[in-house]
C-alpha cells in the first residue's frame, strides 16, 4: 500500500511536466536475445519478455546458467560459480545480500525497465573485490541518465497478460529541460498465482531410484525428494513348513509372527507333545525375512501444477541528474518488494508416517530500499581525465515464512562508496586508480535463525593499467583489500554440533592481480590470453552459520578458522571474423587453493537433515565455451542473424582425502551440465522475431552426499517471440509495440541439474505472454 501511495504522489507531482505537450519515448526493447558480444565480457540487453529473474535474463550467454531455485528465484551461475563468488551490482554498486547466502532468496530485479546487464565471466577481483572471484554482473537499471536524453519528454506504458506466465503493468517516464536536469520515474508490478507443469512435480527418480540395486536407501535422493524412505525386515510366513501348535493355543507367549511357525513337526513343552500341522503357505527354499520397502511423500507430489509457486513484485523508483559543463551529479531512490512461494518445498522433513497434507509451505518476503548518489567530473586536474564517485545505502530485509509464522528475518544494511580516478592517456598508456569502502551490518531474528549478528567492513585500493598499440594491447591490475568481521552480542546460539565453541571476529588481508594481452593475427584472426590470481575471504555463513538451514535442507555449520580462497585462472580465447561471420572459442583452467564447500559428515540431525560443515580443499575448474554468429542482409526481406553456442565445465577436487571421496565424491552436487544452443533473429521494418533452442545434457559428473546424485534426463527448451510496431499519427499515443512470446514451447519436463529443487520442482511448462507498450 505504501508503494501504491508513493506512486500516486509521484505521478500527481510531475504530471504538469508532460500533460500539455506531445511526447515520444526512446524505445526500450523488451525481448530476449543472447549477448552479441563473444568475449569474456558480454552486454546483454533486456529484450526478452520471459526475463522474470536476473538468472533467466542471462542464461543464454555461453558459460552462464540460471540457479533456478524454483521459477521465482534465479541467480546467474558463471562457469559453475555463484553466490558469494559472483558479485551482483546495480548501477555499479553491490546489491549482494541474503541472496548470496541462501538460494531461495531472489536478487531484487525489475524485468520491465532494466536496460541491460554487463557480464564479466572472468575473475573480476581486481576491480570489485573477492566476491567477484568467479565473475560479476552489473545491471543498468535505467534509472539514472548519464547523458541528456534525446527528447524532452518521454512516457512508456507497459501491459502484459500471461498464460502460465506473469501479468505485468509498468510506467516509465522521463522529463528534462534539454540542458541541465533529467528525471526518470519507474513503476512496475508483476504477479502470477501459480505455474503449470507437464507431469508431476516430483521426478520419476523419486520413486524408481530410492532403493539402489546394491541395497539400502539412497538417503541423499530421499531427502532431496522429501520422501520417507526406509526398509523394514518382515518375517516371511512361507519360509517354514509347520505351524507352531503350542503358540497357536497360547498366543500370549508369541514374540511376533515368527513364533507361530517352526521347522519341527512336533514340539515338546513341559512334558507334553504338540503335533504341529503343516503350513499350507510353505514354499521351500524361501528366506525367513523379506524386505518391505516404504516410500511415502512427506510433502505433496502435485500433478499438472506447481504447488506454492505464486509470486508478486512491486517496484517504485525515481532518479534525477544534473548536468554541467564538466560532468553530472545524479541521485536516486529505489524501492522493491516481492513475495513468493518456494514451490513443492517444506521447511521440515516430517517425521515417519506424517500426513503430507500437514506440511507448511515456505514463502519468502523481500524488501529492498536503495539510496544512491553518482557523480562524474571531467578533467578535474592536469593528470586526470575524469573522477567518478559512487555512494549508496542499501537496506535489504529478507525473510522466510513457515505457513503464517515467521521462520527468520535478516536485515542487511550496507553503506558503500567508491572513488575512481581515470588517468589522462599518455601515448599508449591509460589507467584507473580506485578506492572503495563497504560497511555491512547483518541482524537476524526468528525461531529458525542460523546466522549471528555480524558487522563486516571492506576497504580496498586498486590500480589498473592498459597499453594499447596498433598490433596488440596489454593490461594489468592489482588490488589490496582488507576484510574485517566482528560478531555482535545477541541471543544467537550455536548448535551442539557446531565447530565453533565461541564466536569470534576474523580479519583477512587479500591481494589480487591480473595480466592480459590481446593481438590480431592477420586480418581474420585474433587471440587473447589472461592470467589472474585472486583471493576471497570466507563469507559469514561459511564462518559462523549454525543450526538448521531449511532452504538448503541442511544442518549447516560454519568454521571461523577457515582460510581465504586463492584462485589462479588462465584463460585463452581465439577469435575469427570474416564477412559477418564471427567465431570465438575460449578455454580456461581455474586452480583453487582452499576452495570452500559444504561437506557432508555422514550424520543426520533433527528432522533427518544431513549434518554438513564448511570445509576446504584444492579444486580445479576446467571448461570450454564456443560462440558463432552469422549476419545476413536479405534486402527487401530485412536482416537475419544466426548464432549458436556451446559450453561445458567440470569442477573437480584435487586429490580428495578418504573422507571427502566417501562422503562428497570428487565433484560437488548441483553442477551445471553441458549445453548447446542456437538462436535465429529476424528484423524487417516494423517486424521483429526471434526463435531459440537450447539442449541441456544429462549430467555426467555427479556429486555425493554419502549417496551419489541421481542424474535426471536431458531436455530441450524452445522459445519464440514476435513483435510489431505501429505508428499512430493522429493520436496522443505515437507508437504501440505489440508482441507475443512463448517459452518452453515443447512443454518439456525441464529439471536443471544445477537447481537444488530439481527433484521436486521442474521449470514451468509451456507459457505465453501477450504484451503491449504504448509510447506517448
Amino acid at each position: 500500500m505504501r508503494h501504491h501511495a508513493l506512486a500516486a504522489a509521484i505521478l500527481s507531482t510531475f504530471s504538469h511536466a508532460y500533460a500539455a505537450d506531445e511526447t515520444t519515448l526512446q524505445t526500450i526493447n523488451i525481448k530476449a536475445e543472447r549477448a552479441s558480444n563473444i568475449d569474456s565480457v558480454a552486454v546483454v540487453e533486456n529484450t526478452q519478455a520471459r526475463n522474470n529473474t536476473l538468472g533467466a535474463m542471462l542464461e543464454q550467454v555461453s558459460g552462464v546458467q540460471n540457479s533456478a531455485f524454483g521459477p521465482n528465484s534465479g541467480a546467474p551461475v558463471i562457469r559453475s560459480l555463484s553466490g558469494s563468488r559472483v558479485q551482483i551490482l546495480e548501477d555499479g554498486q553491490s546489491i549482494l545480500g541474503m541472496n548470496a547466502l541462501s538460494g531461495d532468496i531472489n536478487i531484487p530485479f525489475d524485468p520491465l525497465f532494466v536496460r541491460s546487464a554487463t557480464v564479466n565471466k572472468s575473475s573480476d577481483s581486481v576491480r570489485l573485490g573477492g566476491n567477484a572471484i568467479g565473475g560479476s554482473v552489473d545491471v543498468d537499471s535505467g534509472l539514472v541518465s548519464r547523458k541528456m536524453e534525446a527528447r524532452e519528454k518521454e512516457v512508456e506504458l507497459v501491459l502484459r497478460k500471461g498464460f502460465n506466465d506473469a501479468n505485468a503493468q509498468g510506467l516509465r517516464l522521463n522529463f528534462n529541460d534539454q540542458r541541465h536536469f533529467s528525471t526518470n520515474v519507474q513503476l512496475s508490478f508483476q504477479k502470477i498465482g501459480q505455474y503449470d507443469i507437464p507431469g508431476n512435480s516430483k521426478a520419476s527418480a523419486c520413486n524408481s531410484a530410492l532403493f539402489p540395486a546394491s541395497g539400502g536407501v539412497n538417503t541423499f535422493l530421499a531427502d532431496s525428494c522429501q520422501k520417507e524412505a526406509r526398509i523394514q525386515q518382515v518375517y516371511n510366513k512361507s519360509s517354514q513348513p509347520y505351524i507352531e501348535q503350542f503358540i497357536k493355543q497360547n498366543p500370549n507367549w508369541a514374540d511376533g509372527d515368527f513364533s507361530f511357525y517352526t521347522n519341527q513337526p512336533t514340539t515338546v513343552w513341559q512334558g507334553k507333545t504338540y503335533v504341529n500341522p503343516a503350513n499350507p503357505a510353505y514354499v521351500p527354499g524361501t528366506p525367513k525375512t523379506v524386505q518391505n520397502k516404504i516410500s511415502n511423500d512427506v510433502t505433496p507430489d502435485y500433478r499438472g501444477s506447481l504447488g506454492n509457486s505464486q509470486s508478486s513484485n512491486n517496484h517504485v523508483a525515481i532518479g534525477s541528474t544534473y548536468f554541467f559543463d564538466q560532468g553530472y551529479v545524479a541521485v536516486s531512490v529505489d524501492a522493491k518488494e516481492s513475495k513468493y512461494g518456494v514451490p513443492g518445498f517444506s521447511m521440515e522433513n516430517k517425521s515417519f508416517g506424517a500426513n503430507p497434507e500437514q506440511a507448511q509451505p515456505v514463502d519468502v518476503v523481500i524488501r529492498q530500499d536503495k539510496y544512491a548518489l553518482e557523480a562524474r567530473l571531467l578533467d578535474p586536474v592536469a593528470l586526470l581525465e575524469s573522477a567518478q564517485l559512487r555512494v549508496s545505502r542499501l537496506n535489504n530485509t529478507s525473510g522466510e515464512r513457515l505457513g503464517s509464522a515467521t521462520a527468520n528475518d535478516y536485515q542487511f544494511d550496507t553503506s558503500q562508496a567508491e572513488l575512481l580516478l581515470a588517468q589522462r592517456r599518455a601515448g599508449p598508456l591509460s589507467g584507473l586508480l580506485g578506492l572503495s569502502y563497504r560497511a555491512r551490518e547483518i541482524a537476524g531474528s526468528g525461531t529458525q535463525r542460523y546466522l549471528p549478528d555480524v558487522d563486516t567492513t571492506n576497504r580496498a585500493l586498486f590500480v589498473i593499467q592498459n597499453l594499447d598499440f596498433d598490433w596488440a594491447s596489454f593490461d594489468a591490475g592489482f588490488r589490496h583489500e582488507k576484510v574485517d568481521n566482528a560478531v555482535r552480542n545477541s541471543a544467537f546460539k550455536t548448535s551442539r554440533n557446531a565447530k565453533n565453541a565461541t564466536l569470534a571476529g576474523r580479519d583477512f588481508s587479500l591481494n589480487s592481480y591480473h595480466v592480459g594481452a590481446s593481438t590480431e593475427l592477420g586480418r581474420l584472426f585474433g587471440a587473447k590470453l589472461r592470467y589472474s590470481s585472486s583471493q576471497r575471504a570466507p563469507e559469514v555463513n561459511e564462518l559462523y552459520a549454525s543450526n538448521r538451514h531449511y532452504s538448503i535442507m541442511t544442518q549447516e555449520e560454519g568454521n571461523q578458522n577457515l582460510q581465504a580462497e586463492r584462485a589462479r585462472n588462465t584463460e585463452l580465447t581465439g577469435l575469427f571474423d570474416y564477412h559477418g561471420f564471427k567465431a570465438s572459442a575460449t578455454a580456461y583452467v581455474m586452480k583453487y587453493a582452499n576452495y570452500l564447500y559444504l561437506g557432508t559428515s555422514g550424520l543426520q540431525t533433527a528432522n533427518r537433515l544431513p549434518l554438513k560443515y564448511w570445509k576446504q580443499t584444492d579444486t580445479t575448474l576446467r571448461g570450454v565455451e564456443l560462440d558463432v554468429s552469422q549476419a545476413l542482409e536479405l534486402g527487401a526481406y530485412g536482416k537475419l542473424n544466426l548464432s549458436a553456442f556451446a559450453d561445458l565445465v567440470k569442477n573437480k577436487a584435487d586429490k580428495p582425502d578418504a573422507l571427502r571421496a566417501h562422503n562428497d565424491g570428487e565433484y560437488l552436487p548441483n553442477m551445471p551440465t553441458n549445453r548447446y544452443g542456437a538462436t535465429l533473429q529476424w528484423e524487417n521494418q516494423d517486424w521483429k522475431a526471434s526463435a531459440s533452442g537450447t539442449r541441456y545434457d544429462q549430467q555426467k559428473y555427479l556429486g555425493k552426499s554419502v549417496s551419489e546424485e541421481v542424474p535426471l534426463g536431458g531436455y530441450t527448451l524452445v522459445n519464440l517471440q514476435i513483435s510489431r510496431a505501429f505508428e499512430l499519427h493522429n493520436s496522443s499515443i505515437k507508437q504501440i509495440d505489440v508482441f507475443v512470446s512463448a517459452s518452453n514451447l515443447l512443454d518439456a519436463e525441464a529439471r536443471p541439474h544445477n537447481s537444488p529443487l530439481k527433484y521436486i520442482a521442474p521449470l514451468p511448462g509451456r507459457a505465453f505472454q501477450l504484451g503491449l507498450t504504448g509510447k506517448i
